[in-house]
């Protein structure tokens, strides 16, 4: 073999040796910082503050970005509520996790006048300014189911006073002696809110609320419905107005 030919393979074979260690370097270093082929696992973040959510998802190789907030108040403050995608899913690196959270702190809103108004009346004025309808205490009177009085944390609530929004205002309400008496309504499958609404539309009041195991988290309850309730759906009247019913939820499958 000619000694130019020589060299010319040589030099050929380091080149094409060269461009295949850049090709393989290269494809190593795109599957390194893309993770190619490999999923990551969306963790849990409900009911984490948000910088427990943050160390989370650094640790992850993912983002988090507040996108909503809402306010509960049998939830902590500050705390996830829910997530976009769901825990469990599996997504890229630095996949952006959507939270919803609760707020820290509530808006504060006029106490309405309620005084007067029917039971039915008061429930939608309290639902169009974000409150929340609590226990209702009957007395008698001749005025049945018209609000005697608005109460809030065991006190009168004087109209206009500034309260947090969604907080629970109890209601005095007026019944007559002689008929005082009410059904319970079926509000098994229903949701909490809805078994709620329900409830207090036949004058009676929710009692204790208990959870199956079932339910681990915030959503989870949200999500849950009612599976047994005390006492039993009645057909006719025979429990008195403002008597409780107590409730069990489960994540129904």
């Amino acid at each position: 073999m000619k000694p130019g030919l020589k060299r010319f393979i040589i030099h050929f074979c380091i080149i094409i040796g060269i461009v295949v260690v850049i090709i393989i370097f290269s494809l190593w270093c795109l599957t390194l910082f893309t993770r190619h082929g490999q999923a990551l696992i969306v963790p849990d973040f409900t009911g984490m503050s948000v910088e427990q959510a943050k160390k989370t998802a650094k640790l992850n190789f993912l983002v988090i970005e507040v996108i909503d907030s809402l306010f509960l108040p049998n939830q902590s403050r500050g705390t996830v509520l829910r997530q976009i995608p769901h825990s469990g899913g599996s997504v890229k690196k630095n996949r952006r996790i959507l939270l919803t959270i609760n707020s820290v702190v509530p808006r504060k809103v006029n106490a309405p006048s309620l005084v007067g108004f029917s039971l039915r009346q008061a429930k939608a004025e309290l639902i169009s300014r974000n409150f929340h309808l609590g226990t209702l205490y009957y007395e008698d009177d001749f005025a049945t189911n018209t609000v005697l009085e608005q109460m809030y944390k065991n006190s009168t609530l004087i109209p206009g006073s500034p309260i947090d929004s969604h907080s629970v205002i109890d209601l005095v309400l007026g019944v007559d002696p002689e008929h005082n008496i009410a059904y319970v309504p079926n509000v098994l499958g229903l949701s909490l809110e809805n078994a709620k609404d329900l409830i207090t539309d036949h004058y009676l009041n929710i009692g204790t609320v208990s959870y199956h195991n079932t339910v681990l988290t915030a959503i989870d309850s949200l999500s849950a419905v009612i599976v047994h309730q005390e006492p039993q759906a009645s057909n006719s009247a025979i429990h008195f107005m403002g008597s409780v019913v107590n409730l069990t939820l489960s994540l129904v499958e």
